[in-house]
């Protein structure tokens, strides 16, 4: 299968073995530093997301903090009363 397309084409031939192109030579493996910044850029995951993206997660995300607030007030109250 050494078939090559460049057989007919002498001139083209020609001009493509001319140019070499060297690749540099660059470590595979990352350094801990540079883990460590991926690590610090990548993107976090949202805690709340599964909460919006329901129909009824909008209210339950204005209505639980009011409840919360509620409920901590009425502890209060009776502890110290």
């Amino acid at each position: 299968m050494s078939h090559d397309p460049f057989h007919k084409e002498p001139y083209l031939q020609t001009k493509l073995n001319e140019y070499r192109v060297e690749t540099p030579e660059f470590p595979m493996k990352r350094n801990r530093w540079e883990r460590f910044i991926h690590f610090l850029a990548s993107p976090a995951k949202d805690p709340l997301e599964r909460f919006i993206s329901a129909a009824d997660g909008v209210v339950l995300l204005k209505v639980a903090p009011i409840v919360g607030t509620v409920i901590l007030t009425f502890i209060q109250i009776f502890v110290f009363l």
